[in-house]
């Protein structure tokens, strides 16, 4: 654990085992020109502080690492009325025993849900981790392996509805100029209180674990998930810059779970 975690009552359902977290921790491995990019300290407008990081922040770096800009993003304690994680008893769904993301109240069209959080690690991450997401293009990733929130707990569509309802998408604040992953809804697509939160893993995390997804079945995919009662990842870099606070079309430019790290 590092030293600026600070672990909070868990909601109901919660893994003990995982540290219960309400915003990213930072690796000390993560250059310090790097964290400043994404996770800049808090300055006023016009100071010489917010001027540093608006140097940094340049529009290549913009271009690479952020789908969604915006002012108006909700905090965390807000995120949190959006969801519930909740307990699967339904014998037909695959991850039945496990535990699954749904909506508390109705999501629309386009709307962040939830961050994504975790430690942030550079240049590497736990091989043995089903939870790690890029975070951006600068060789940092999101690990919810050991410490994380609600998100964790958005499981794959596969086996359980037509198609994904929601996406992680980087996303720039630009109130605070912070950049985080955010469980984002998917464009054209409400969703109904009780709902279930479903992205895309993508076929390649499947096949890394040797399950094939050739018909879209994931019927080796239920062990696996009531051992963990977690959701997986798979690897995607994010490259396309957004002019307004909104996800990008559906289906595109989407973070996707990282496979399990190989040689």
């Amino acid at each position: 654990m590092y030293k600026e975690a600070k672990v909070l009552q868990p909601p109901s359902g919660w893994d003990p085992k995982v540290q219960y977290i309400d915003k990213l921790v930072w690796s000390p491995n993560v250059p310090e020109t790097i964290r400043l990019c994404f996770d800049p300290p808090a300055a006023k407008k016009g100071s010489p502080a917010a001027a540093a990081t608006l140097a940094l922040q340049t529009e290549r770096f913009l271009s690479d690492n952020v789908n969604v800009f915006g002012n108006a993003f909700p905090s965390v304690k807000e995120q949190r009325r959006n969801i519930k994680i909740k307990r699967i008893v339904d014998p037909s769904h695959p991850c039945c025993g496990a535990y699954g993301l749904y909506a508390a109240q109705t999501l629309q069209p386009k709307q962040l849900v939830l961050d994504y959080l975790g430690f942030v690690e550079y240049k590497g991450y736990d091989p043995e981790s089903d939870y790690v997401l890029s975070f951006g293009d600068n060789d940092l990733s999101i690990d919810a392996n050991k410490a994380g929130n609600e998100a964790r707990f958005c499981n794959d569509f596969r086996g359980i509805g037509p198609g994904p309802n929601v996406c992680f998408l980087n996303y720039l604040d630009e109130s605070t100029r912070r950049i985080r992953i955010g469980i984002f809804v998917q464009n054209n697509v409400k969703i109904k209180k009780g709902e279930e939160l479903l992205v895309t893993y993508g076929k390649s995390f499947w096949s890394k674990r040797g399950i094939d997804m050739s018909n879209n079945h994931h019927s080796n995919h239920s062990q696996s998930q009531q051992e963990q009662q977690q959701p997986k990842q798979q690897k995607q870099k994010q490259k396309q810059k957004e002019q307004q606070q909104k996800p990008s079309p559906q289906g595109q430019n989407q973070n996707k779970r990282k496979g399990k790290k190989h040689s």
